[in-house]
């Protein structure tokens, strides 16, 4: 009996030199800083974001610390443009400064007694539209203050890399007076009044198309048109429009593009492949657009068609990149 005491006085010795030590430590702090400053904080944002962003303690992150406020600690921010240059050159980055316009932020915020961080805060983006598609920007906003505290001398300045990208619907294509044609797996004169040429493809009539060989034979997918712009593009989508059915070929399909590979290429000769497409049927006609999952400069692309709906053969109105 005595053993079994002894063991269990021992056991709850341990058990309570365990517990404390698996207790946070206790720790009064007015040293501030920015969470979020030990990366770049990156988005995209169409016409309008709320990035989030607070201000805390030192060491209020800590597994094993409780930090709190020794008193009140009122901190402001300031958006510091004279960081940006250093800013590239340490990360051999290009960027300009966000304009004044396109956002705002919550600059006041207060650490409460007894508390270890601000309350969330906002940085709003907008007036995306004012901005040119896909370009990026730099704000820097740090801790300029921290009255009733002192500030960190490590993550006190928060790098916000924000890029304007507009919706897919939103996108402008682009200006095709100097695109030609730069190759085809077949077309089909004999659809008739000028109709079934790969120049149908782009030529803005929505009633006339390219379409793949089926007079005196039918060859099956792949089949592909290749565009040349005339000038490098940032190409960041592609868009086509179906020929224009009625009946039954308009919904089940009559050589549709069901499914396609997109291409790029800056000389025409080596080319990249950029994306692969489920395609649907679109009734009534109408513009279908994809997001290339690279945005590559080039001056040429090619849509391979791999897959067709109920035909063998296939045939594309137009063709547009954005």
């Amino acid at each position: 009996m005595k053993r079994l005491i002894k063991y269990h006085i021992y056991f709850g010795l341990v058990l309570i030199i365990f517990v404390s030590a698996c207790k946070k430590e206790k720790a009064l702090s007015t040293t501030v800083y920015m969470p979020a400053g030990k990366a770049i904080v990156s988005q995209t944002f169409d016409i309008t974001d709320t990035i989030p962003y607070s201000a805390s303690l030192v060491g209020a992150d800590y597994p094993t610390l409780t930090t709190s406020a020794a008193n009140n600690i009122n901190v402001t921010f300031k958006a510091d443009l004279s960081l940006i240059a250093a800013f590239n050159a340490a990360n051999h980055t290009n960027y300009s400064a966000l304009p004044a316009d396109n956002f705002s932020f919550d600059a006041t915020a207060t650490i409460a007694k007894g508390q270890s961080a601000t309350g969330p805060l906002k940085l709003i983006i907008k007036n995306g539209d004012k901005l040119g598609a896909f370009s990026s920007f730099l704000l820097p906003i740090r801790i300029d203050q921290a009255n009733g505290g002192s500030i960190s001398n490590v993550q006190k300045v928060t790098y916000f890399v924000v890029t304007r990208s507009p919706s897919l619907a939103n996108l402008v294509p682009f200006d095709r007076s100097k695109w030609s044609i730069a190759g085809f797996s077949t077309q089909e004169p004999a659809e008739g009044s000028g109709n079934g040429l790969g120049i149908d493809a782009i030529d803005g009539d929505l009633g006339s198309y390219w379409q793949s060989k089926w007079s005196g034979g039918e060859p099956g997918p792949p089949h592909y048109i290749s565009v040349d712009m005339g000038e490098m593009k940032n190409v960041h989508a592609i868009s086509m429009v179906d020929r224009d059915f009625s009946g039954d070929w308009a919904v089940n399909g009559h050589g549709q593009p069901k499914a396609m590979t997109v291409s790029v290429s800056t000389d025409g000769t080596n080319w990249t492949d950029n994306g692969t497409f489920q395609v649907p049927i679109v009734e009534p006609q109408a513009e279908i657009r994809f997001f290339l999952p690279q945005f590559l400069q080039a001056r040429y692309f090619r849509i391979t068609v791999t897959d067709v709906w109920g035909s063998n053969s296939t045939n594309i109105a137009e063709i547009y990149a954005l």
